[in-house]
């Protein structure tokens, strides 16, 4: 069966399917007494094309990545009562509150990894 005819066969929407997954913060569960758990989704094109716009530097742009796919408990950091009880303003802030440098670099490579972008994402066929 050629490729043409197995996409003709598939559900698009099995194609487009978001990814997500369930990442444990370790320093925050020891710190908390429980699991820590962050989860990561892929970006849309539309979303990558977004932040590429509103970024402005390469910090920007993972912080804003991780803000956009990332969540606690399904809720995103844009939530008022954690940025009250941290007293920032902005969803960013909370994540330089939340999380050390590390962490956010981690999640921002995890939600690449998530969105294709791998170096074995696309491979070279040899002898074809």
């Amino acid at each position: 069966m050629s490729i043409i005819d197995l996409l003709l066969e598939t559900d698009v929407e099995k194609l487009q399917a978001k990814h997500n997954k369930n990442y444990e913060i370790k320093r925050l569960s020891k710190v908390l007494g429980e699991k820590f758990v962050v989860t990561c989704y892929a970006l849309t094109h539309e979303q990558v094309a977004h932040l590429g716009e509103i970024s402005k530097t390469n910090t920007a742009m993972k912080l804003n990545a991780v803000l956009e796919a990332c969540r606690i408990e399904g809720k995103r950091f844009n939530n008022k009562e954690l940025m009250d009880k941290f007293g920032v303003v902005t969803p960013t802030d909370l994540l330089n509150k939340l999380f050390l440098p590390g962490e956010l670099y981690e999640l921002y490579e995890i939600i690449n990894t998530l969105s294709g972008y791998s170096k074995d994402a696309v491979i070279e066929v040899k002898n074809s």
